[in-house]
């Protein structure tokens, strides 16, 4: 079986709360952590080396960003065969929040709480030469009334003497980033849900495939995310933080 090959039944674990794509979830008897295992099938050699190999650098990520107040809390390795240990957000990932929540909207200035953290995470991330690549609703969970960014098995870590702005202006997709957190700031500030799939599409959105940002705060920002007309999450947070004053 090759990698591309995705098997249909992967080995069980106790305590499973989600089966993803690259990792098995599973709560602790004690309720307070998660231990994320590298999913696993019978006889898919390849496909499970590529899971660890993903997991193993989800944990790297977790290791160079240290903690911050924006990504969920990391407890360190597991075990010696990949799992790793992190805080268990009760309250779910930011979808099924906004969804289960749609008629009990936060106050706005909760929300643009919510959207600065998010904002201060991306920028931190950059900072230590890290990019997500998977930013949507579902990889940002809600914990201790906050919001926190998790799921970096897709990631990219780079040298810590690395120049980002070099990077993302080379590598188009190394931008992707900044339209996930558009659509998540838009998401965040009309509690809606709202995502668009690049890496379906391989384009970015035409102005008739994302919805009217007209009155929604923050516009200016999120149409820009939409627009790629942020070449970095540098350039993102300076324009932030000048319309946040």
């Amino acid at each position: 079986m090759t990698s591309s090959e995705a098997p249909a039944v992967a080995v069980y674990r106790p305590g499973i709360l989600e089966l993803g794509y690259t990792g098995v979830i599973c709560k602790t008897d004690c309720g307070s952590y998660i231990i994320k295992y590298p999913k696993e099938v019978p006889g898919a050699d390849d496909y499970n080396q590529m899971h660890l190999d993903q997991l193993i650098l989800e944990r790297q990520i977790y290791e160079r960003l240290g903690s911050h107040e924006g990504i969920i809390p990391y407890h360190g390795s597991y075990n010696t065969e990949g799992a790793i240990k992190l805080a268990y957000a009760k309250e779910g990932n930011l979808e099924r929040y906004i969804l289960a929540h749609e008629m009990q909207s936060p106050s706005q200035s909760l929300r643009v709480n919510w959207i600065r953290m998010l904002i201060n995470t991306f920028h931190h991330l950059y900072t230590h030469k890290v990019l997500h690549q998977d930013v949507k609703l579902n990889n940002i969970f809600v914990h201790q009334n906050s919001v926190r960014l998790a799921d970096f098995a897709n990631g990219a870590i780079f040298p810590q003497d690395a120049d980002m702005k070099t990077i993302c202006t080379q590598d188009s997709l190394s931008r992707v980033d900044l339209l996930g957190i558009g659509c998540i700031m838009y998401s965040i500030a009309t509690w809606s849900v709202y995502n668009y799939e690049y890496f379906e599409n391989n384009r970015w959105p035409s102005s008739d495939e994302v919805p009217a940002t007209d009155g929604v705060i923050y516009q200016e920002i999120i149409d820009k995310c939409w627009r790629n007309e942020y070449n970095n999450i540098q350039e993102l947070y300076e324009d932030f933080y000048q319309l946040d004053k």
